[in-house]
């Protein structure tokens, strides 16, 4: 009787002319890491994990040290010096049941740093009190230059803080010698998995590492710090905490008390501490369970979206280097914060600011400025007198005034909401076709003709719609407001008030066709299974047999 072959790998079923043997300490150390099993000292591995094996091998930055491995003597990496000792035959054979993980071990030479209790591992200097190096910079330091720390080194208390190794006393760290490790695959697997873990990025999805810019008010690139893991540990917050509380790249020498900082709300946890360096921090303000931001809240908010963007403008450049912008190996980790810095240093040499001068920049500053404490009086009519609304169409409406684009930009304060504007015209009227005869919905006043409402549905949720309200005389929009949460800034409006004025005062009085196709158009070219009725029961006469000829 023939017995069944079987991989040692993923343990499927061979035939005899689709496998090779198992043999070899590289071999081995691939399938142990993959496997989590105890291994034979003989057997078979199948085609495919053969191949899996030998791209794994040519790409491994070990390779020089397996080749090393793979000339001396072919001795199993499961042998036990037992010296007929039956205690240690005992341990062997009880291994595949009881510890099957750890009786996988292979020796490696690597560059061993110091390791004594009395002598500190970063400046080698003789201690009086010490800490130990924790497991966690012994993990990153071998995973990021090939050192290995012996589990219990110390060193000196003024290399760590809050528990961990400074970053920059870490990179301190040289090797002192070259030693033989054993390591099982237990050792090599908890790498891995600490690895995946710290870097995994709730949000994206995805293993990451987070870079973090400071940039002028003009996109210049100030600093660049990071890699940073991307875990719950390594929020915008906790990085900014860092940052600061090592003086990173001596940030606390060329920052200045009363100096702004202007950031988004993921920085909350670190205004304190920003605002005890002396720092006057600029953040958004939070909703806190309410609907609406109040008009004060809302045009501070605006203020900073208008000097903040820039910031985001950076992290786009540096995305346009295509090795920042994709998947990379975890090879390559050593140099990301090379080509980090290299890539800021060609854009600022060679990339024109990010923010030019217009001629009108003066005037937007000045009306910014203008309306920064002013209330929204729309809204305080509206909370204040109970109106009714009669139902009516663009067409129908008398009176609204037609305004060049650079006359609602004044409006708007910018271009983000004008470019959403035609999106959310086209979902309101049902068509890409906007001229002055597309169906604009709107509700009038009973009381005031030149007072009106568009109910938009929200881009970000169908469960949700807001109203716009605007004022208006024949020459211009006296005033506007919306029901969503920053419906009420006068410093600016947002998308829903922009599109109405830009649909209702501009788009619908152009009689070209735009040059670009509207994104809207292209629903028809896709499939849409929500237009086919769920199956009901029918009887055997009604039923309809398809078939393919």
């Amino acid at each position: 009787i023939k017995m069944a072959i079987e991989c040692v790998c993923c343990n499927t079923r061979i035939d005899s002319k689709n496998y090779r043997p198992f043999r070899g300490i590289a071999m081995r150390l691939f399938v142990s890491a993959r496997t989590n099993m105890y291994l034979p000292d003989s057997g078979s591995i199948c085609n495919a994990c053969r191949m899996s094996y030998l791209k794994w091998r040519n790409n491994t930055e070990f390779i020089s040290v397996l080749n090393r491995l793979e000339e001396e003597p072919n001795e199993s990496i499961m042998d036990i010096d037992d010296k007929n000792d039956d205690d240690n035959n005992e341990s062997v054979i009880a291994a595949p049941s009881n510890d099957a993980v750890g009786t996988n071990v292979v020796t490696l030479p690597l560059n061993i740093s110091v390791s004594s209790h009395h002598r500190c591992v970063v400046c080698r200097e003789d201690m009086n009190s010490t800490c130990t190096v924790p497991d966690e910079d012994r993990d990153l330091l071998f995973m990021q230059s090939n050192i290995f720390i012996p589990k219990g080194s110390r060193c000196c208390p003024d290399h760590v803080v809050d528990g961990r190794l400074i970053n920059d006393d870490l990179n301190k760290i040289r090797p002192r010698e070259i030693m033989q490790i054993s390591f099982s695959s237990t050792d090599i697997l908890t790498w891995n998995n600490e690895l995946q873990r710290r870097t995994y990025n709730i949000h994206k999805h995805r293993s990451l590492v987070k870079p973090l810019l400071i940039t002028t008010t003009t996109g210049y690139i100030i600093a660049a710090y990071g890699p940073y893991l991307s875990d719950n540990s390594n929020n915008d917050a906790a990085i900014q905490k860092d940052i600061l509380i090592k003086n990173k790249d001596g940030i606390l020498n060329w920052i200045a008390e009363h100096d702004l900082a202007v950031v988004d709300r993921g920085f909350r946890d670190s205004t304190g501490m920003m605002r005890a360096l002396g720092l006057d921090v600029c953040m958004p303000d939070f909703l806190n369970g309410r609907h609406r931001f109040d008009a004060l809240e809302a045009n501070r908010s605006r203020f900073i979206s208008k000097i903040r963007w820039v910031v985001e403008s950076a992290n786009g450049r540096v995305k346009h280097f295509k090795w920042l912008n994709q998947t990379i190996q975890n090879t390559t980790i050593p140099q990301i914060r090379d080509y980090l810095q290299i890539a800021c240093a060609l854009i600022n040499a060679y990339r024109a600011p990010a923010i030019s001068s217009f001629s009108n920049d003066d005037q937007i500053a000045t009306k910014m400025l203008a309306h920064l404490h002013e209330p929204n009086l729309l809204r305080t009519r509206l909370n204040n007198e109970v109106l009714r609304w009669s139902k009516n169409d663009a067409s129908n409406l008398v009176g609204f005034p037609i305004l060049t684009i650079d006359q609602i930009r004044l409006i708007t304060v910018g271009i983000f909401q004008l470019k959403q504007a035609r999106a959310y015209s086209e979902e309101h009227c049902s068509t890409t076709d906007l001229d002055n005869q597309a169906d604009f919905p709107l509700q009038t006043c009973n009381t005031d003709g030149q007072l009106i409402r568009i109910r938009f549905q929200s881009r970000h949720s169908n469960a949700k719609s807001y109203y716009t309200y605007i004022q208006f005389s024949t020459e211009e929009v006296l005033n506007s407001c919306c029901d969503c949460p920053i419906g009420d800034r006068q410093v600016g409006v947002c998308a829903h008030r922009a599109a109405a004025i830009w649909f209702l005062a501009y788009q619908r009085h152009q009689n070209d066709i735009s040059r670009n196709q509207p994104s809207g158009s292209y629903l028809r070219l896709l499939d849409d299974s929500e237009l086919i009725d769920d199956f009901v029961e029918s009887s055997d006469e009604d039923d309809l047999l398809y078939s393919l000829s």
